[in-house]
């Protein structure tokens, strides 16, 4: 059985709702310089393909997250335990746990993570192109909503919008996810679309990366079905 999650204060509650609005602001604000700034055909055109590099992306880095906190540690593991391995090893434990999940318990930790990057960014790179500011939007944007793109991957009765999306296939759908809860259950860790796991997994990405943390001396501690 999975252990409880330890209840969620006010104060915790009060600082994910200032996180996601501060993202929220100030995602919009970049897409309003990535609008304003886009004023030729190629301007165009390069905004939309770093659009989709910094989705990519995005699944990409979650997916190398979820790896991590899948392999290494363990939930005992001081600074990193509680908070970011126990729930990756928690989901393996029962995967339809995150369904009842709010939002802010769901996805607060990557607001709260995104929040100060974010504004660095918005501080420190006024006079970028369009097209960095569109792979930034794109890239802060799908790694906000991982987590919610994830739970919406395992519910059995999912929202309009999520179905409409996963036919798209823009978003990560149950039958690209599924592969991660399947023996040997290391696989498809990527999980914000879910792109990239077919190149990670012909690359052998994860099981080098393995290879070279498991000779430099990191512990390896998989808790999984």
């Amino acid at each position: 059985m999975a252990k409880s999650t330890p209840a969620r204060t006010q104060v915790t509650v009060a600082v994910d709702v200032m996180a996601v609005a501060t993202v929220a602001a100030g995602l919009v604000l970049l897409g309003l310089r990535v609008w304003h700034g886009s004023q030729s055909a190629a301007e165009l055109v390069a905004v939309l393909a770093m659009v989709a590099a910094g989705y990519a992306t995005a699944d990409l880095l979650t997916g190398l997250v979820h790896w991590f906190c899948d392999t290494f540690f363990d939930e005992t593991t001081p600074v990193i335990g509680p908070g970011l391995i126990a729930p990756f090893r928690e989901h393996h434990r029962e995967p339809l746990l995150m369904i009842r999940h709010g939002f802010l318990e769901l996805t607060g930790s990557s607001f709260r993570g995104l929040a100060p990057v974010l504004l660095t960014y918005l501080w420190r790179g006024s006079s970028l192109p369009p097209y960095i500011d569109a792979f930034v939007f794109a890239l802060g944007s799908g790694a906000v909503v991982t987590n919610l793109l994830h739970r919406w991957a395992h519910e059995p009765a999912p929202p309009l919008v999520a179905r409409w999306l996963h036919a798209s296939g823009l978003v990560l759908t149950p039958r690209r996810h599924a592969k991660h809860h399947a023996p040997p259950y290391a696989a498809a860790y990527c999980v914000t679309s879910g792109w990239l796991n077919p190149a990670c997994e012909r690359l052998k990405i994860w099981t080098r990366a393995e290879a070279a943390l498991v000779a430099l001396g990191a512990p390896v501690s998989r808790d999984r079905e």
